[in-house]
């Protein structure tokens, strides 16, 4: 059996051809298609020449479908309706959706602000599967290729981020934690003062610190750091009995503060402007219309919950 090989046909000839088997007139498919006459003559002449048949041909005063024509009035609808079905804007159903997203957040984040959008994506989807995980490298990595569906981060800060996208969500500055009773926590922590002190460091990735120890430097300092943790809900164990200091995200200390712990700004040559964190995706899922919907969730939720 002979097949037209479609690379060949200009597939707007479809939409002529659908007048032309509708209306079984050139005039009158011209003016459905806003075509000149001429130009639905040469149109007709084309599809003639593909599908090798006459499609009209003349009866008396007017035109009548070949028994070809007549047997495609069908196809070529259904064809155009899928045609116009793959070309229009992707619909969500939440209520029936049963996508799987995969968001990488630090766990402070994720405590911060996934309460609220999962109870959100539960109520309007309950099928919807949803895999959280904690910073990493790995993580970063898939982020960058596409295989991670969201992430929280500060753009501006950290390893560099390729093919995303990104939508601020909040504010926050960095202030320090430690005991009650603190020699540091008496008055206010002088730049010599912090340098000397013992310092935890959250450190998620295996990095952490960086900008802070850059400041440092910048005025001949540089400080010790005794205690690396990578979970956020250790903080206030390891402050409590110990000398330690810890610089994080005030929304941070917000959610582990404690009446056995002290919150102190930085000193003023440490301090920065508030940073922003947002929500980062990579490119492709910027149209698709599920990962449209969950960003919308977690923006409403960051506006009017935090």
């Amino acid at each position: 059996m002979l097949q037209t090989n479609i690379s060949t046909v200009d597939l707007n000839l479809l939409k002529a051809l659908d007048a032309l088997l509708e209306t079984e007139s050139v005039s009158k498919a011209a003016d459905r298609v806003n075509l000149s006459q001429p130009a639905m003559s040469r149109a007709l002449n084309r599809l003639q020449h593909v599908i090798k048949d006459p499609i009209l041909v003349r009866a008396g005063r007017g035109m009548v479908l070949t028994p070809r024509g007549e047997a495609l009035r069908e196809p070529v609808r259904d064809a155009l309706a899928k045609v116009s079905q793959v070309l229009r804007p992707q619909a969500f159903d939440p209520s029936n959706a049963e996508d799987h997203f995969r968001i990488m957040a630090p766990d402070y984040m994720a405590q911060l602000i996934m309460p609220a959008v999962l109870g959100q994506i539960f109520n309007a989807a309950p099928n919807i599967r949803i895999e959280i995980e904690n910073l990493s490298a790995t993580g970063i990595k898939d982020l960058c290729e596409g295989k991670l569906s969201l992430a929280f981060g500060v753009v501006d800060d950290g390893p560099q981020l390729e093919n995303v996208a990104a939508q601020a969500l909040l504010e926050d500055r960095q202030i320090c934690l430690m005991r009650k009773g603190h020699p540091l926590a008496r008055k206010r922590i002088s730049l010599d003062g912090y340098a000397a002190a013992s310092h935890a460091l959250l450190s998620i990735t295996g990095r952490g610190g960086s900008r802070i120890d850059e400041q440092l430097k910048a005025h001949g300092l540089k400080r010790t750091i005794a205690l690396r943790i990578s979970h956020f809900l250790t903080i206030s164990l390891v402050l409590e009995p110990t000398d330690l200091i810890i610089t994080v995200p005030a929304r941070l200390a917000k959610q582990v503060m404690t009446d056995d712990l002290h919150c102190a700004d930085l000193p003023k040559e440490l301090q920065a402007p508030p940073f922003t964190v947002s929500q980062i995706w990579h490119e492709r899922f910027t149209g698709d219309a599920a990962h449209q919907w969950l960003r919308r969730i977690i923006k409403s939720v960051s506006q009017t919950s935090l």
